[in-house]
Protein backbone atom coordinates (compact mmCIF):
# COMPACT_ATOMS: atom_id res chain seq x y z
CA UNK A 1 0.00 0.00 0.00
CA UNK A 2 1.39 3.40 -0.94
CA UNK A 3 4.11 1.90 -3.13
CA UNK A 4 5.18 3.85 -6.16
CA UNK A 5 6.99 2.32 -9.09
CA UNK A 6 9.55 4.47 -10.86
CA UNK A 7 10.38 3.88 -14.50
CA UNK A 8 13.60 5.50 -15.69
CA UNK A 9 14.13 5.99 -19.40
CA UNK A 10 17.66 4.76 -20.00
CA UNK A 11 19.65 2.27 -22.01
CA UNK A 12 18.23 -1.25 -21.68
CA UNK A 13 14.60 -0.33 -20.99
CA UNK A 14 11.92 -2.12 -23.04
CA UNK A 15 11.07 -0.04 -26.13
CA UNK A 16 8.31 -0.23 -28.76
CA UNK A 17 10.96 -0.55 -31.49
CA UNK A 18 14.14 -2.50 -32.15
CA UNK A 19 17.15 -0.30 -31.42
CA UNK A 20 19.82 -1.00 -34.04
CA UNK A 21 21.99 1.98 -33.00
CA UNK A 22 25.64 0.89 -32.69
CA UNK A 23 26.10 2.73 -29.38
CA UNK A 24 22.63 2.53 -27.75
CA UNK A 25 23.99 3.75 -24.42
CA UNK A 26 24.83 7.11 -26.07
CA UNK A 27 21.45 7.63 -27.73
CA UNK A 28 19.64 10.60 -26.18
CA UNK A 29 16.44 9.85 -24.30
CA UNK A 30 14.66 12.64 -26.19
CA UNK A 31 15.45 10.89 -29.45
CA UNK A 32 14.31 7.53 -28.03
CA UNK A 33 11.01 9.05 -26.88
CA UNK A 34 10.43 10.78 -30.24
CA UNK A 35 10.94 7.49 -32.11
CA UNK A 36 8.58 5.72 -29.69
CA UNK A 37 5.99 8.44 -30.31
CA UNK A 38 6.35 8.07 -34.06
CA UNK A 39 5.93 4.30 -33.81
CA UNK A 40 2.78 4.83 -31.74
CA UNK A 41 1.20 7.25 -34.24
CA UNK A 42 2.52 5.70 -37.47
CA UNK A 43 2.88 1.94 -36.86
CA UNK A 44 4.27 -0.17 -39.71
CA UNK A 45 5.51 2.95 -41.54
CA UNK A 46 9.02 4.11 -42.25
CA UNK A 47 9.44 7.43 -40.44
CA UNK A 48 11.94 10.25 -40.45
CA UNK A 49 11.53 12.18 -37.22
CA UNK A 50 12.96 15.71 -37.33
CA UNK A 51 13.21 17.32 -33.89
CA UNK A 52 13.97 21.04 -34.13
CA UNK A 53 15.40 22.45 -30.92
CA UNK A 54 18.86 23.41 -29.73
CA UNK A 55 20.01 20.93 -32.35
CA UNK A 56 18.14 19.56 -35.33
CA UNK A 57 18.05 15.79 -35.01
CA UNK A 58 17.06 13.33 -37.70
CA UNK A 59 15.98 9.84 -36.64
CA UNK A 60 15.04 7.04 -39.02
CA UNK A 61 12.94 4.01 -38.18
CA UNK A 62 11.96 1.55 -40.92
CA UNK A 63 8.54 0.03 -41.57
CA UNK A 64 9.51 -3.08 -39.57
CA UNK A 65 10.04 -0.98 -36.45
CA UNK A 66 13.84 -1.04 -36.55
CA UNK A 67 15.57 2.17 -35.50
CA UNK A 68 18.77 2.79 -37.47
CA UNK A 69 20.05 6.21 -36.35
CA UNK A 70 20.12 9.50 -38.18
CA UNK A 71 21.94 12.79 -37.86
CA UNK A 72 22.49 15.81 -35.62
CA UNK A 73 23.18 19.37 -36.73
CA UNK A 74 23.07 22.80 -35.07
CA UNK A 75 19.67 24.38 -34.47
CA UNK A 76 18.76 27.90 -35.59
CA UNK A 77 19.84 29.69 -32.41
CA UNK A 78 23.05 27.66 -32.18
CA UNK A 79 24.00 28.59 -35.76
CA UNK A 80 23.58 32.29 -35.01
CA UNK A 81 25.39 32.09 -31.65
CA UNK A 82 28.31 30.26 -33.30
CA UNK A 83 28.70 33.00 -35.91
CA UNK A 84 28.92 35.58 -33.11
CA UNK A 85 31.17 33.54 -30.81
CA UNK A 86 33.66 32.31 -33.40
CA UNK A 87 34.13 35.58 -35.32
CA UNK A 88 35.43 38.91 -34.10
CA UNK A 89 32.82 41.23 -35.59
CA UNK A 90 29.53 39.48 -36.16
CA UNK A 91 26.82 40.53 -33.68
CA UNK A 92 24.64 38.23 -31.60
CA UNK A 93 21.41 37.79 -33.58
CA UNK A 94 18.44 35.70 -32.50
CA UNK A 95 16.19 33.86 -34.95
CA UNK A 96 12.89 35.51 -35.67
CA UNK A 97 10.77 37.00 -38.37
CA UNK A 98 11.03 36.14 -42.02
CA UNK A 99 14.52 35.64 -43.40
CA UNK A 100 15.09 37.01 -46.89
CA UNK A 101 17.26 35.08 -49.32
CA UNK A 102 19.36 38.17 -49.98
CA UNK A 103 20.25 39.91 -46.76
CA UNK A 104 20.97 43.61 -47.02
CA UNK A 105 22.51 44.16 -43.56
CA UNK A 106 24.86 42.05 -41.46
CA UNK A 107 21.91 40.99 -39.31
CA UNK A 108 19.70 40.00 -42.26
CA UNK A 109 22.64 38.24 -43.96
CA UNK A 110 23.18 36.18 -40.81
CA UNK A 111 19.46 35.36 -40.62
CA UNK A 112 19.50 34.37 -44.28
CA UNK A 113 22.46 32.06 -43.80
CA UNK A 114 21.18 30.47 -40.62
CA UNK A 115 17.47 30.20 -41.33
CA UNK A 116 17.39 29.65 -45.09
CA UNK A 117 20.48 27.46 -44.76
CA UNK A 118 18.73 25.29 -42.16
CA UNK A 119 15.63 25.12 -44.35
CA UNK A 120 17.75 23.97 -47.32
CA UNK A 121 19.51 21.42 -45.12
CA UNK A 122 16.26 19.94 -43.82
CA UNK A 123 14.72 19.79 -47.31
CA UNK A 124 17.90 18.18 -48.66
CA UNK A 125 17.94 15.54 -45.92
CA UNK A 126 14.26 14.75 -46.55
CA UNK A 127 14.93 14.49 -50.31
CA UNK A 128 17.81 12.06 -49.73
CA UNK A 129 15.80 9.83 -47.40
CA UNK A 130 12.80 9.75 -49.75
CA UNK A 131 15.05 8.61 -52.62
CA UNK A 132 15.61 5.39 -50.66
CA UNK A 133 12.25 5.20 -48.85
CA UNK A 134 9.53 6.71 -51.09
CA UNK A 135 6.70 5.92 -48.63
CA UNK A 136 8.48 7.70 -45.78
CA UNK A 137 6.40 9.61 -43.23
CA UNK A 138 8.08 12.89 -42.25
CA UNK A 139 7.32 13.96 -38.68
CA UNK A 140 8.41 17.29 -37.20
CA UNK A 141 8.52 17.99 -33.48
CA UNK A 142 10.30 20.31 -31.09
CA UNK A 143 10.09 23.99 -30.30
CA UNK A 144 11.31 25.12 -33.71
CA UNK A 145 9.16 22.77 -35.79
CA UNK A 146 6.65 25.48 -36.73
CA UNK A 147 9.44 27.37 -38.52
CA UNK A 148 9.67 24.53 -41.08
CA UNK A 149 5.98 23.63 -41.39
CA UNK A 150 5.15 25.99 -44.26
CA UNK A 151 8.62 25.92 -45.85
CA UNK A 152 9.20 22.22 -46.51
CA UNK A 153 7.88 20.64 -49.71
CA UNK A 154 5.97 17.41 -49.50
CA UNK A 155 3.57 15.87 -47.04
CA UNK A 156 4.78 16.34 -43.48
CA UNK A 157 3.21 15.90 -40.07
CA UNK A 158 3.86 18.38 -37.26
CA UNK A 159 3.38 16.69 -33.89
CA UNK A 160 4.47 19.14 -31.17
CA UNK A 161 3.95 16.64 -28.33
CA UNK A 162 5.60 13.65 -30.04
CA UNK A 163 8.16 13.17 -27.24
CA UNK A 164 5.39 13.13 -24.61
CA UNK A 165 3.43 10.58 -26.67
CA UNK A 166 6.57 8.44 -26.83
CA UNK A 167 7.22 8.76 -23.09
CA UNK A 168 3.67 7.60 -22.43
CA UNK A 169 4.14 4.64 -24.79
CA UNK A 170 7.40 3.61 -23.07
CA UNK A 171 5.89 4.04 -19.61
CA UNK A 172 2.86 1.92 -20.54
CA UNK A 173 5.16 -0.85 -21.85
CA UNK A 174 7.30 -0.88 -18.70
CA UNK A 175 4.91 -0.13 -15.83
CA UNK A 176 3.75 -3.73 -15.40
CA UNK A 177 7.23 -5.28 -15.48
Amino acid sequence: EGHTKTVVLKHGIKLPFINNYETPETLGVDRIAAVAGAMSLYPDQACLIIDVGTCITYDFVDSSGVYHGGGISPGLEMRLKAMHKFTSKLPLVMPGGKAELIGRTTRTCMLSGAMIGAEAEVQGIIDRYTQYFPQLSIIFCGGGAQFFESKIKGHIFAVPNLVLIGLDQILTMNVND
